[in-house]
């Protein structure tokens, strides 16, 4: 059986994006993340057979290896491609955790024991929408650019699953590794 795959940092304050919430829910076509499965993309994987899921924790085991715990701070509002034609609307992590160092050797890991992964280039971001339609969302993200949202302390890489559904997606650790 194969599990959907991916390598996130979870986010477990994110009280302080609830007026950036509130805003988002009044745009018709924008779709927003459910606060409870925030998290920071490491790297997707996608979908792999089960049996595989201990080789990816022990990559993401060694990739992080005593990197160190650290603050994380989300701040900042952007969009994916750009804020003109926004596809995904994003906040701004920013952290003394070497999360684009991880990120490639993450990268690296996979590549040697043919582990298939999403190759996009690492640009660290906290996912908070998704848009359908062209929508203005140029005045909200310039509300919001220069906002702190919330900070955390970060002792863990998670290795998880999600499970698609027509409700939208649920998310299960399958492995957590210490930084």
């Amino acid at each position: 059986m194969n599990v959907r795959t991916f390598v996130s940092i979870p986010v477990p304050n994110s009280a302080g994006l609830g007026p950036l919430m509130k805003d988002l829910g009044l745009v018709h076509g924008v779709h927003r993340a459910v606060a409870a499965q925030l998290h920071i993309t490491l790297r997707f994987i996608g979908d792999l057979p089960e049996e595989r899921i201990d080789e990816v924790g022990e990559c993401v085991d060694k990739a992080v290896n005593g990197r160190g715990a650290g603050q994380v701070r989300l701040r900042g509002m952007g969009a994916f491609p750009n804020e003109r034609a926004p596809r995904v609307l994003w906040v701004g992590v920013d952290t003394s955790i070497p999360l684009a160092a991880i990120a490639d050797e993450l990268s690296r890991r996979f590549g040697l024991q043919k582990i298939p992964y999403d190759p996009k280039p690492f640009n660290p971001h906290l996912t908070v929408a998704r848009v359908e339609g062209r929508p203005n969302m140029v005045p909200l993200m310039h509300k919001y650019a220069d906002t702190e949202f919330a900070s955390f302390y970060c002792t863990s890489v998670l290795v998880m699953k999600s499970e698609l559904s027509p409700y939208g997606a649920t998310h299960t650790v399958l492995r957590s590794c210490d930084l």
